[in-house]
């Protein structure tokens, strides 16, 4: 293997908790290599908070020489052979390597292997299995590094039998595409033969991985991609790419969603945040409305994220240069009504909508007639 270069900065090697892990690893004849993303961002000179060492060591083994030497270990990926120990404020998760026996989907029976050659032939791409030792040799056996400086994300072995083990792989694929600009869709016609089984995915792994699609700046080809593929098929009725080229690409992730899935699957299919859950009704309550109201009841900066819907599904065009305006203050107030109104909380804001779509001209009089003859309706 090659000697890593001076231009590749593995800072992680210099940590203070990196050092006492190999200390402790190469006393009790450990092997232990970085692997993984840290090496990748390194590699290409970006930094990460996730730091993942392979050891040639059962888990279990590991876990008591750690504990022996006070180092707490938090169980949570046991079951996979991994577990993860903070030192110094930083987590590291370390792996036992291993080689996977059968596959089902993200379910996988695996055993523990001593080679590092086996270890590489169950990761996912060429990209995510470049290893580090702590002298800073490079250990890269599918051209991993290669395929970082031309932009190229490529399965490691058969397509179909990486994508068989995980499905999930399919969405890590084109999130590793657009993050690195990969745009040749290589797997397109391999990824539709999937379609199908993309659906047994639960939609919080999808949600995930497409987040980071839609926050990259390569999320229109990609998207449009996915969508050629047959990714979307079988879990959303509509992906409105069209409608996302219409707009800026810099606006948020929330208003990307709106723009990007019907609003049937943003709040049915989606597993959105109450924060999100309360934009997306709010863009589709405001979308429709008057650009003097929406300013007025929401503020300048959701003013301009309904302009861009205004746009890019209504065709509609606004001035902004409303935001200048100085608003007034609604003049009448639950006090000011006569006793006789009914439904009162209605009634006012009935009556505010009005009063700012006249351009704020009504005075408070003119508000209670309003009031008074809509009341008269029923």
């Amino acid at each position: 293997m090659e000697r890593a270069a001076l231009k590749y900065d593995f800072y992680f090697l210099n940590f203070s908790g990196t050092k006492l892990l190999f200390s402790i690893f190469e006393r009790n004849q450990i092997e232990a290599l970085f692997v993984g993303g840290c090496v990748r961002d390194a590699i290409l000179g970006e930094k990460t908070e996730d730091f993942d060492i392979a050891i040639n060591a059962g888990i279990s083994d590991v876990i008591n020489i750690l504990k022996n030497e006070g180092i707490e270990c938090i169980l949570t990926g046991i079951k996979y052979s991994s577990i993860t120990v903070i030192i110094n404020g930083l987590k590291f998760q370390l792996t036992s390597l291993r080689k996977d026996e059968k596959c089902f989907g993200r379910h996988c029976e695996h055993s523990r292997t001593s080679s590092l050659k086996e270890d590489v032939k169950r990761r996912d791409f060429t990209i995510n299995a470049i290893y580090v030792s702590k002298s800073g040799e490079l250990f890269d056996y599918f051209n991993g590094i290669k395929d970082l400086y031309n932009k190229k994300v490529r399965f490691i072995g058969d397509l179909e039998k990486r994508i068989t083990e995980d499905y999930l792989r399919i969405f890590r694929y084109y999130r590793f595409c657009a993050k690195y600009g990969d745009l040749e869709n290589q797997y397109s016609d391999a990824i539709k033969n999937f379609s199908k089984q993309i659906k047994l995915i639960s939609i919080e792994r999808i949600q995930k991985e497409l987040f980071k699609v839609l926050e990259s700046k390569h999320t229109i080809p990609i998207l449009s991609n996915m969508n050629n593929s047959l990714v979307f098929s079988n879990i959303f009725n509509n992906v409105n790419i069209d409608t996302l080229t219409k707009a800026p690409q810099d606006i948020s992730l929330d208003l990307k969603l709106y723009l990007s899935f019907s609003y049937d699957d943003l709040t049915t299919t989606f597993r959105l945040t109450k924060l999100q859950k309360q934009k997306i009704k709010e863009y589709k309550h405001y979308e429709k409305e008057r650009a003097l109201f929406c300013y007025y009841k929401k503020g300048k900066e959701f003013l301009e994220e309904i302009e861009i819907i205004k746009r890019s599904v209504l065709n509609e065009q606004i001035d902004l240069s409303i935001t200048n305006k100085k608003l007034p203050e609604f003049p009448i107030k639950y006090k000011d009504l006569p006793i006789e109104i009914k439904n009162a909380a209605m009634k006012i804001k009935a009556c505010e909508k009005w009063w700012v779509n006249n351009n704020f001209k009504p005075n408070k009089n003119n508000c209670l007639s309003y009031i008074k003859s809509i009341n008269s309706l029923g």
